[in-house]
């Protein structure tokens, strides 16, 4: 029996134009990447337009580099900002690089295999979510949680009133 985030559970493998390749699984820090990237974790799986219509490549970079986050992996690299209601958005796209060399993942990855990626997108990510919100009794109907800021980071930090003036610089 399973409980809660399987977080060592066995996802899809995705291999690498250098001839490497990275194991997928969907941590809290994966999914909490995605969710800051696109809203929600519901909406990471409309991320990817299907059609052929719209974007494609770019989100798999995203949902991919998600996966690969973790030792020996991949590390992340945003930029962050909140927003006047207090709450943290990424800018524009994460970059993942390799922690070994540095590696850009984008570059790594192959258009031919777009498929390969997201079918093992979906085994690691559905891996991942199938015991999600089962490792506990449920919360009692009606009952809402109230999400507080963490604080302030180095990503963040406090606005500055609209009378300050800085000391010039040079004197």
């Amino acid at each position: 029996m399973t409980a809660g985030l399987d977080l060592l559970a066995d996802g899809g493998t995705v291999d690498l134009v250098d001839g490497t390749s990275v194991q997928l699984r969907y941590s809290m820090r994966a999914l909490a990447l995605l969710e800051a990237r696109y809203g929600s974790v519901a909406a990471v799986q409309g991320a990817i337009d299907s059609t052929g219509n719209g974007a494609a490549f770019g989100p798999i970079i995203q949902l991919v580099g998600a996966g690969a986050v973790g030792p020996g992996g991949f590390e992340p690299h945003y930029r962050e900002h909140q927003d006047a209601k207090g709450e943290r958005k990424i800018s524009g796209d994460i970059v993942f690089r390799r922690r070994t060399d540095g590696a850009d993942l984008a570059d790594l990855l192959h258009p031919g295999r777009l498929g390969q990626y997201v079918e093992a997108f979906n085994a690691a990510f559905s891996k991942a979510l199938e015991s999600l919100g089962n490792d506990g009794p449920p919360a009692p109907a009606g009952v809402t949680t109230e999400t507080v800021s963490p604080g302030l980071s180095a990503t963040t930090s406090p606005s500055a009133p609209s009378t300050f003036l800085p000391a010039p610089s040079g004197t």
